[in-house]
């Protein structure tokens, strides 16, 4: 097939997590035999310094068209309105003499919006992978959810990355998803084998903003600490909340013990994975909860909270999962991994999780949904 992506960016070295779901899928894809093209359209605002206008190349054998213009914070509507126009310049560009993809897929609200105008034109079928955790919630702001009903019920076919966000979108809109998860790469995670070191390592990676409850972790921690002697705790990333997290770790005279990382790359999170004994995350929300499955793939056991993703696929086998909403009940499980940890078998928890997000998985699940479009598509015009 001629497969079609639509993404917000693409991985670079300046930005290497831009377009990283949609990247990691187009891969996959043409790994899968499928002749792949992506569209980028980077809407960011002016202060994203980088070049305007019409870019192509090829990158591993994937056909990239790229429309930058900047836009930045504008209502929904108005971003898919700027987007429709870069669509249509880059589809100008990418499909000649007509030529057209078999299938568009879009990712997330706003882009599926864009692809839904252009799938119609051209009568194209169109899957929406969504993605963002705005769709989560019971606020979903009024003007997104109007893009969202809109692009949702323009597609053939739209997917959640977690049965949680299929059943939330099903009560905001009444679109029914299929779940298929994030592709967790292999090449990166796989091979993380767990190297000697003295002491036990938790290691926690996310966005340092509300949601993702680091202060809850620093909290927990500190009561793990006064019984676990040799526990460290590394904490990876970036973002709001770090000051105020720094500030914390002193306060609970955990300097000594706690280690802010900020952000890093995926390589470089894979090595401190081989370096950690236990992944730890008492996020409050997610949509996925790709760090978990990352870290499955390097073979750790995680601790995850009842949060909207990792509840579906973290098993008694690969960690545990629960309501530690307290500091204790946060602590009481850490204590409990730090004493078990070894009874975990690495290899068998690599195994689990190439078996649920590695990329031929992915692709292939991807694949059928394209088939299954496309059969109704010809039932519908017999």
């Amino acid at each position: 097939m001629d497969i079609l992506i639509v993404s917000r960016g693409i991985p670079t070295k300046e930005n290497p997590l831009s377009g990283i779901f949609e990247w990691d899928q187009a891969k996959a894809l043409k790994q899968k035999g499928h002749n792949v093209t992506l569209f980028v359209l980077d809407l960011r605002s002016i202060r994203r310094k980088r070049s305007l206008g019409c870019f192509e190349n090829t990158i591993n054998g994937i056909r990239v068209f790229v429309w930058s213009f900047p836009v930045g914070a504008v209502p929904p509507r108005i971003l898919v309105r700027f987007g429709r126009i870069g669509i249509r310049k880059l589809y100008k560009r990418a499909f000649q003499n007509g030529e057209k993809p078999t299938v568009i897929h879009a990712h997330f609200t706003e882009y599926g919006g864009m692809a839904a105008h252009l799938a119609h034109r051209k009568e194209i079928p169109l899957v929406i992978t969504e993605h963002s955790s705005v769709m989560v919630g019971t606020d979903v702001p009024k003007k997104l959810l109007t893009v969202a009903e809109k692009a949702y019920r323009s597609a053939d076919q739209v997917i959640a990355v977690s049965s949680m966000l299929s059943d939330n979108i099903k009560k905001l809109t009444g679109v029914e998803c299929v779940v298929v998860h994030n592709i967790i790469d292999g090449d990166v995670f796989r091979s993380a084998t767990g190297t000697k070191h003295t002491g036990f390592r938790f290691v926690s990676v996310s966005n340092l903003i509300p949601r993702k409850r680091i202060d809850l972790l620093l909290e927990a921690f500190s009561i793990v600490s006064r019984k676990c002697q040799d526990a460290v705790l590394e904490v990876i990333g970036d973002g709001s909340e770090r000051n105020k997290l720094e500030e914390m770790t002193e306060s609970l005279n955990l300097r000594l013990r706690v280690a802010f990382s900020g952000r890093l790359s995926r390589n470089e999170i894979a090595e401190r994975f081989r370096e950690a004994d236990c992944f730890v995350l008492p996020s409050k929300q997610e949509t996925f909860g790709v760090v978990y499955a990352e870290a499955m793939m390097a073979g750790l056991p995680v601790i995850a909270t009842v949060c909207g993703g990792p509840e579906e696929f973290v098993t008694d086998e690969v960690g545990k999962v629960g309501y530690y909403d307290s500091p204790k009940a946060l602590a009481d499980v850490m204590e409990e991994m730090y004493h078990s940890a070894s009874e975990y078998d690495p290899a068998m928890i690599r195994e689990y999780a190439d078996s649920h997000f590695s990329p031929e998985i992915i692709a292939e699940k991807l694949t059928d949904i394209y088939r299954s479009v496309l059969d109704r598509r010809a039932e519908n015009n017999r």
